[in-house]
């Protein structure tokens, strides 16, 4: 970010716990098993400042800093990772617009995002193109006074919740990655169609749909920065986004242990509390000993964003070091609940599944492997 002075508050984390603990905890099993995204809580949501948390307050923004934002984060995430990835997706774009958009875009755009009274999505990805982000096939082509776009973009996060979507085109077809460029598309423009909800496995109180144009036509002032060099841009939301993820993950892996120790004191097996037993307790000790490194990961991450130091590496390293976390921490805490836990009215099933995501979306945990490793090889194997 710009690395200006932000206010730390933990105050708004407390307020973010107790929103949670009120309005969406009792309602998460539910958003889970009817796929959706609890529009009714959204307009307290806008109204405590949660979706513009870290951004500057001459746009509309909290001002608060990177630390305190990720952490009101995980408290979502803990209640519901659906609604945690909702606002990462969210942050992303307002990244993006923040940093590469013109003073016209961000005058236009960002109060609403930063008051909650439009979300946004962000999207690159196409059924033949994921991970490789330069084979997308969706077109741009520049018409009069304007771009029209044709062709389908996939796995679109906020899709139909959506006031504003950020997506990837091709401008420049033969020239790979240096021929995309991004666009901010409003909902309902002509030739612009957002495809049913599709099934998820996890993370289902988040939305996502396909996203289908058919010769539709924007102004000229819809591109996001230069031509030709959204891949970079694009990339730039990406870092943060996986920050939030790291975040998202620290919340599904705390409620998991959470879950786990109360039931471990409460579960009643050989005459004793599981509590009591070794093998539980050596799972607990590598839950909590696990989560208070990548806690830490975390939060420094967030400081170096603050900073207005690149901080690509680092938050590539935390989602990578989460993704593995979070993963063995649902699935120790599902067994110590054993059959319980495999039930679906059970919570630990629910934190299984959510947690899957992490080692997939926003840079799956092979790719990270190959920018960290590719990092470590330039920064520290050419060095001495």
């Amino acid at each position: 970010m710009d690395g200006s002075a932000k206010r730390a508050d933990s105050e708004i984390v407390t307020k973010a716990r107790e929103f949670c603990k009120s309005h969406l905890q009792p309602i998460a099993r539910q958003l889970d098993k009817e796929n959706r995204f609890p529009t009714e809580l959204l307009g307290q949501m806008s109204e405590a400042g949660f979706l513009g948390m870290n951004y500057p307050v001459e746009y509309g923004g909290g001002g608060y800093d990177s630390v305190s934002t990720y952490a009101v984060a995980k408290e979502f995430a803990k209640a519901s990772a659906g609604v945690a990835l909702t606002f990462h997706v969210h942050w992303m774009a307002v990244d993006v617009l923040l940093k590469f958009g013109s003073e016209e875009q961000k005058s236009r755009y960002l109060p609403d995002l930063l008051q909650g009274k439009k979300i946004a999505a962000y999207t690159i990805s196409e059924p033949q193109a994921g991970s490789d982000a330069a084979a997308i096939k969706a077109e741009a082509a520049f018409r009069d006074d304007g771009w029209i776009l044709n062709g389908t973009k996939y796995f679109c996060t906020n899709g139909g919740l959506a006031d504003l979507y950020f997506v990837a085109f091709k401008t420049a077809p033969d020239a790979g990655a240096k021929g995309i460029s991004l666009f901010v598309i409003e909902k309902g423009t002509p030739g612009f169609q957002v495809g049913p909800t599709e099934e998820k496995m996890g993370c289902r109180s988040s939305l996502t749909t396909s996203l289908i144009f058919t010769d539709c036509c924007v102004a000229a002032n819809s591109m996001i920065g230069n031509a030709n060099e959204g891949f970079k841009i694009a990339m730039y939301g990406l870092v943060g986004g996986r920050l939030g993820m790291a975040a998202m993950g620290l919340g599904i892996a705390e409620a998991a242990m959470e879950t786990g120790a109360r039931y471990a004191n409460r579960r009643v097996a050989f005459g004793k509390p599981l509590s009591t037993l070794y093998a539980i307790q050596a799972m607990l000790a590598d839950m909590y000993v696990k989560l208070e490194a990548a806690n830490l990961l975390v939060t420094e991450t967030a400081r170096k964003r603050d900073s207005g130091a690149d901080y690509s590496l680092e938050s590539s390293v935390a989602k990578l070091f989460v993704s593995e976390v979070v993963t063995e921490v649902c699935h120790k805490a599902l067994q110590v609940y054993g059959g319980h836990g495999y039930m679906k009215h059970n919570d630990p099933e629910r934190y299984v599944r959510d947690a899957r995501l992490l080692d997939i979306g926003v840079g799956a945990s092979e790719v990270l492997k190959m920018v960290v490793g590719a990092a470590v090889a330039k920064n520290i194997g050419n060095s001495g």
